[in-house]
């Protein structure tokens, strides 16, 4: 019966630490910049993918109708958390390199700090409107409130 290379190995057969299967496989995780895979072209990857996203977390932030759920706060916030953690990726390998950060990584942290603001705000509208103190907020905010409907049968 053929061994598995990976599943059939004996103890003695086990890779030491700081060792790798193939000499070209780096031996640490893709994000941390510690090998070939994470240089300029990621950190421009990193830095305008991270642009992108928090321009689409700051439109979602004036223009999303919240209807009074106060979760939806939660996940556009989220969105821009999430973009200025993927330009704090970007900086490490822009310094390995020698390079400038790009222009895109302060104006993703402003975007996103300024959608996490929005986004803060209009939670405590939200909330502070379902116990009667009504904060200046767009309507869309706050969605319709709708009169109930009579049945005609």
């Amino acid at each position: 019966m053929p061994r598995h290379p990976l599943y059939d190995r004996t103890m003695s057969d086990a890779r030491q630490p700081g060792e790798s299967e193939e000499p070209d496989r780096p031996d640490g995780p893709w994000w941390t910049g510690e090998d070939d895979v994470g240089g300029i072209g990621f950190a421009r990857f990193f830095a305008y993918t991270a642009l992108l996203i928090a321009i689409g977390a700051l439109v979602m932030a004036v223009a999303a109708p919240l209807e009074g759920d106060a979760l939806r706060t939660v996940w556009i916030a989220g969105f821009a958390a999430t973009a200025m953690w993927i330009a704090f990726m970007a900086v490490p390998r822009y310094r390995r390199e020698g390079a400038r950060v790009s222009p895109a990584v302060p104006i993703t942290m402003a975007l996103g700090g300024l959608t996490i603001a929005i986004m803060i705000y209009a939670f405590a509208a939200i909330a502070l409107a379902s116990t009667g103190v009504h904060l200046p907020a767009p309507a869309y905010w706050f969605g319709e409130t709708v009169a109930p409907s009579t049945v005609n049968v």
